[in-house]
């Protein structure tokens, strides 16, 4: 069986990635990767919808096999440094996230700017 990973670029805010709500986590790392992996009959339902956004899709394949040791953003992190979204597309739960990196701050240093 074959599932699907989204990363969208909306235009003016960024790229996101896409993960399905995840409504019974099992605590195992690649189980719960992979329920919030998308399924074909789910991509025929979102897909046109976020085009109609006019957002720009990546789809990536993942087999089932590949899942060990991988983990979306949004449950390892929680929100910490991440711009999280909730949206509903046709009754399926979606989550946006993004890494917003570390806060611009000029960078500090043991010598004074220009010397």
């Amino acid at each position: 069986m074959r599932r699907y990973n989204i990363q969208v670029s909306v235009p003016s805010s960024g790229r996101y990635e896409i993960i399905k709500d995840n409504l019974t986590p099992t605590g195992i790392q690649e189980e719960d990767y992979w329920n919030e992996c998308f399924s074909w009959e789910d991509l025929k339902v979102i897909v046109p919808c976020m085009r109609s956004f006019r957002w720009k899709l990546m789809i990536s394949p993942i087999e089932e096999d590949d899942v060990a040791g991988k983990i979306h953003l949004f449950p390892f992190t929680y929100g910490v440094n991440h711009e999280v979204q909730m949206i509903k597309i046709s009754d399926i739960k979606l989550i946006m996230t993004r890494d917003m990196g570390l806060i611009n701050s000029p960078k500090h240093s043991y010598h004074p700017f220009g010397y």
